[in-house]
């Protein structure tokens, strides 16, 4: 379609105004058709493929094409084509580099595949009113749309038109979608911090409790931090008759959510079993089953030191087992006892029984005034600014020098020192620590 017209309007008879005037207004018509196209949220495949019967209608064009860049990583994206023959990416990339409305070069692969004129749409940069220099964010392609050169040039500014008004529609449509997205992924952001801080909140007062009234004869003092707000750190102490307490402190590997599902599973199990008053060996080879049906298929595994408190009048010992965990350690008059482990971790598909029943815990005989230090690897593997980490025997050689004390007040010496030593870096790991006086 186009409109063709004498050299002079003077020259100009009524039917040649009239006839002039009805193709004016079918060009009018066709562009009222593309707005109330864009009136209703349509996906922009079905608006293209709308427009584009009102353009082969109203326009006679034949072939035509659509790209854009409304995609997340804003990458050309042909979302229409009409009578061309399939676009190769080469096409697509010679097609974004065009900022002007322009003849394809004659060796080019959009020229090859019938494009005659390759039209960018987008905000207008200038330089001048006879050069039109666009920011592209879309293309028209365009091929075999009008009769002649005085039609051609006369249809490409309608074209040029709808293709802007299709290219804002769709740039809109495209921000508010991302904006929708952006407040949806904030929502649930929002709500999943919610829930973590919650969690957060009741593993702190799980194990954050010092425990005093456990038992007479012990100063208990105890510190927690989780790395990401819960984690898979667990210890307690577990009274089960007047003369004995279970210990224990754990490691669940890996962070976060995970391994907080997997730590609070471990916590049940060890307590229902310790209210069974199960010998430690039955007790570990049970939670190693659990642990077995807990992770399936997937990798996992827990590190623990248990151990039962007997606390008998001048008769103190521990009997302990040590699945792994990094080792406990006594200190007596600036002596270093450690209580290394004794077994591999547990929850690893390695052997069906993880301990032999007739196996014994090893029994350490207390004094009154022995410190009982434990710990998660969280304190020994966090690094220094050098990049070095504080290590077993760094702690060891540091403890040698602590004064036996309040289990509080140690404890606050040993966190003293894990903080010196990390300085103004950020924890690596979930850390947990212990404290035991014997009274």
């Amino acid at each position: 379609m186009g409109a063709t017209r004498s050299d002079s309007p003077l020259s100009y008879s009524p039917e040649q105004l009239i006839r002039e005037l009805e193709l004016r207004r079918g060009e009018v018509e066709a562009l009222q058709e593309v707005v109330r196209l864009l009136a209703p949220r349509i996906r922009d495949t079905a608006l293209l493929i709308s427009v584009a019967s009102i353009l082969r209608s109203r326009f006679g064009v034949e072939r035509l094409a659509y790209i854009h860049t409304f995609t997340p990583q804003h990458q050309p994206k042909l979302a229409y084509f009409h009578n061309f023959p399939s676009i190769s990416q080469e096409a697509l990339r010679e097609c974004v580099t065009y900022t002007t409305t322009s003849v394809p070069a004659f060796d080019s692969f959009l020229r090859h595949m019938g494009v005659e004129i390759v039209m960018p749409l987008g905000r207008y940069v200038g330089p001048s009113t006879r050069v039109r220099i666009v920011e592209p964010k879309a293309w028209w392609l365009l091929g075999q749309f009008a009769d002649n050169e005085e039609e051609k040039a006369n249809d490409l500014l309608y074209l040029e038109i709808i293709g802007s008004l299709i290219t804002v529609y769709l740039e809109n449509t495209f921000f508010q979608e991302q904006q929708q997205q952006a407040e949806i992924l904030r929502l649930k952001q929002q709500a999943q911090e919610q829930e973590i801080a919650i969690a957060s909140r009741i593993q702190r007062r799980i194990l954050s409790v010092t425990q005093q009234s456990i038992h007479p004869r012990l100063d208990i003092a105890t510190f927690h931090m989780s790395h990401g707000g819960v984690g898979g750190d667990l210890f307690e102490f577990i009274r089960l008759n007047d003369q004995q307490v279970l210990f224990y402190i754990g490691d669940v590997s890996g962070k976060g959510v995970s391994a907080a599902i997997v730590m609070s599973n471990v916590q049940a199990q060890i307590r229902t079993l310790a209210e069974l008053e199960m010998p430690l060996p039955r007790l570990l080879n049970q939670l190693h089953r659990r642990l077995l049906q807990l992770y399936g298929e997937e990798d996992g595994f827990v590190t623990l030191f248990i151990g039962i408190l007997t606390l008998n009048g001048q008769n103190l010992a521990l009997h302990y087992l040590n699945a792994g965990h990094q080792p406990a350690f006594i200190i007596r008059n600036g002596e270093i006892i450690e209580l290394s482990a004794t077994n591999t971790v547990l929850g690893l598909a390695l052997l069906e029984e993880f301990i032999t029943p007739e196996r014994e815990p090893l029994t350490f005989k207390l004094e009154v005034g022995d410190m009982l230090f434990a710990y998660t690897d969280g304190l020994i593997e966090q690094s220094n600014s050098q990049g070095e980490q504080l290590g077993i025997e760094r702690l060891q050689s540091h403890l040698k020098g602590f004064v036996t004390s309040e289990a509080e007040a140690f404890l606050s010496q040993v966190r003293y020192f894990w903080e010196t030593h990390k300085g103004e870096l950020p924890a690596e790991d979930d850390i947990s620590l212990v404290a035991c006086r014997f009274l």
